[in-house]
């Protein structure tokens, strides 16, 4: 262990760092409170023993300090005094200490303490590495939850929850909130020709496609099923929205010059976009109706276009 030391004087400094030199562990000296105090924090000691009566700070007060400031882990803290009374007890365990050792100290006793407190330095250890493995996992399983395993884009249960999340923070707001619906066109077509796998790779290529155009955390593409995606844009204007789609547009048909099929297919992507200020007489469900009716509109008006919700519905939402 890593120990910190904090005694003021230099014949107990001298006579304990040796005991606890001769038991193979560290000593990080420090001849006051004040000095105890920035050696925690610099050096990350593995156990802490403290004189109670030193300048600067006592070592009540400097327990009382680690424990305030530092709440992300527990530090063993050893108290050393020539105090042997239930008051000064009591006051060092209150202030933060977990032990309390009689000076002189004797060395039978100081080398039990230390085996004793790197036993719980090392089981603090294990749980640590077991509680940061454990948040690792849980962080791989939500996103696993969450996540489109082909495309590594958000999935339709992630949609549910974000888009109704920036609904009502929309609505608190009073800012905007567009939706993209994107429609991949003839890709039946594709997968009948080329097979499914081909089909696969065609969607993941789209994904980092529609994904380039995407340039805030706060914007994000889902796979809402098959080859239909939905981009949730918050806080953006129906100008802005369109642009977007339109670059989406674009970016698809330069795909197609690019992308090697073994039987060519023309794909192309039909946008339906809606925009509006989120009020509470709709739910963020039926704004999403909106979204697929102008996708409607841009299939039936030939495909590979972009096309806004009717002005007259995005009227009814916002009165």
């Amino acid at each position: 262990m890593k120990v910190l030391l904090a005694e003021d004087s230099l014949t107990m400094m001298i006579t304990t760092s040796k005991i606890i030199k001769n038991s193979g562990h560290e000593v990080i000296p420090a001849r006051d409170g004040k000095e105890a105090l920035s050696l925690y924090y610099s050096e990350n000691p593995d156990l802490v023993l403290l004189d109670v009566e030193m300048p600067e700070l006592t070592g009540f007060e400097v327990a009382e300090k680690i424990r305030a400031d530092d709440t992300s882990k527990w530090i063993p803290i050893v108290f050393l005094t020539g105090y042997a009374d239930d008051e000064n007890l009591s006051k060092g365990i209150e202030s933060g200490g977990d032990d309390y050792l009689v000076k002189p100290v004797s060395q039978i006793v100081l080398n039990a303490k230390l085996n004793a407190m790197h036993r719980i330095s090392e089981m603090q250890n294990k749980l640590i590495d077991l509680s940061n493995e454990l948040s690792v996992t849980n962080d791989k399983l939500q996103n696993s939850v969450t996540t489109d395993p082909l495309t590594n884009a958000k999935n339709r249960l992630y949609l549910d929850e974000y888009i109704n999340n920036e609904w009502f923070r929309g609505m608190r707001a009073k800012s905007e909130l567009s939706l993209l619906i994107v429609d991949v066109d003839n890709f039946k077509t594709l997968n009948d020709t080329n097979g499914h796998q081909a089909g696969d790779r065609c969607l993941i290529d789209l994904v980092k496609l529609f994904s380039s155009h995407l340039h805030r955390s706060s914007d994000v593409l889902c796979r809402y099923g098959g080859d239909e995606f939905v981009v949730v844009l918050p806080n953006t204007a129906e100008v802005d929205a369109f642009q977007i789609g339109e670059k989406i547009r674009l970016g698809v048909i330069e795909y197609n010059t690019l992308s090697q099929m073994e039987i060519p297919v023309a794909i192309s992507v039909s946008i339906g976009c809606a925009t509006c200020i989120p009020v509470d007489s709709i739910t963020s469900d039926e704004f999403l109706t909106y979204a697929d009716k102008a996708l409607y509109k841009a299939k039936a008006n030939g495909r590979n276009c972009v096309v806004n919700a009717d002005i007259t519905t995005k009227n009814t939402i916002a009165a």
